[in-house]
């Protein structure tokens, strides 16, 4: 009975040997997104959770610099601060919160974020696009236009991002509150993540949170070792959901409506003509997709779809007198991309890698 018990514990331990072999080989492989969503986790679940394990383990994050630069302060003195530094009155003020840090921002007269109302009437760059030039949970400077008005000091951008919009309604916008507004150059974002799929014609700038307790974000999570298991288990299985993937049809995915899209694009060249603006930029953000899969061994259909999509949207932006910039130059030397998003959660981009975004960008607005 104990020979046999014996036999079957060590048969058992190899097939698990094997399966955790084969599963690691795929990891190697493949890469890929982690499993968060099959396994219901939140992006406030996740975080939360790496977030104290980086902090007892005493890992480095790529926007530490970004972290540490709050250290010295409280929500009261940070306030003070943020509005002896732009400016303007406490009662102009609405907070956002973060996935580190809450933090205050103020509002245009549009209710834009972070704009003087000086911006409308003459700005040298204005930029539009969805959460992503807006700023979405990281504070002035280190979003992209506030790092590119710390990049140039003596220029003025206006920042007409908009969370949850597309390029339809990001050019309606723009022709809207710009009507009386003089500028040089125009930067328009398509983000690969969702810039593709159908939106509202009509948006508006207005976006923030509740007013938070604390300067620094706290969660709250009390299902300990059930989430350390889904966790483990959703970025353990990532390789074997990439080869899943594999057998996935593409055809109806990330696919872009390039009747609309022209349409829309040569509404913008029109306007742009009217407006006798010169420089015209179509900065393409890549997205987690696009940087969690490995490249090493072949290209994922997954990445050849995005391939396809980036391709789409330059030919008809560079059709319209757009310069095409690719966004993932970037971000080329950094080795896991996934450390460029909050915590490695399938989100908007952490201090790093807006900051890197703003830098390659102003390279191409020098002396413009």
């Amino acid at each position: 009975m104990w020979k046999i018990f014996k036999i079957n514990f060590l048969v058992t331990l190899v097939l698990l040997i094997i399966v955790e072999i084969f599963l690691l080989s795929l990891n190697f492989i493949y890469d890929g997104v982690p499993m968060y969503r099959h396994f219901n986790l939140s992006e406030d679940q996740v975080i939360s959770y790496k977030q104290m394990k980086y902090k007892k383990n005493k890992l480095e994050i790529l926007d530490e610099f970004y972290i540490k630069s709050f250290q010295d302060y409280n929500k009261e003195s940070y306030l003070k601060s943020y509005l002896e530094k732009n400016k303007v009155k406490k009662e102009n003020i609405y907070w956002m919160k973060g996935s580190d840090i809450n933090f205050p921002i103020f509002l245009d007269k549009n209710l834009c974020r972070e704009n003087k109302n000086e911006n409308y009437i003459y700005s040298d760059t204005v930029l539009i696009g969805d959460s992503s030039l807006f700023g979405y949970s990281i504070a002035s400077p280190y979003d992209i236009a506030g790092k590119l008005r710390e990049l140039n000091p003596d220029k003025k951008f206006l920042n007409l991002g908009i969370p949850g919009t597309g390029p339809r309604g990001q050019v309606n916008h723009l022709k809207d509150v710009t009507k009386d507004t003089s500028f040089k150059n125009l930067i328009w974002f398509f983000v690969e993540a969702n810039d593709y799929e159908v939106h509202s014609p009509d948006v508006k700038c207005g976006y923030y949170h509740n007013e938070p307790e604390k300067l620094f974000r706290e969660y709250t999570n009390k299902k300990g070792h059930i989430l350390s298991l889904k966790i483990f288990l959703a970025e353990h299985l990532r390789g074997l959901s990439s080869f899943g993937k594999l057998f996935i049809n593409y055809d109806d995915k990330f696919n872009l409506d390039k009747k609309e899209y022209e349409k829309t694009t040569k509404n913008l060249k029109i306007y742009l003509d009217k407006k006798n603006v010169k420089n015209r930029y179509l900065y393409y953000l890549p997205y987690y997709n696009r940087h969690s899969y490995k490249n090493d061994f072949f290209i994922h259909p997954n990445i050849k779809k995005l391939n396809v999509l980036r391709e789409n949207v330059k030919e008809i932006a560079t059709k319209h007198g757009f310069e095409f910039i690719d966004g993932d130059a970037a971000v080329k030397n950094i080795k896991n991309k996934k450390k460029l998003y909050h915590y490695e959660y399938q989100t908007h981009y952490n201090a790093k890698g807006y900051t890197l975004t703003a830098e390659h960008l102003n390279s191409f607005l020098n002396d413009k």
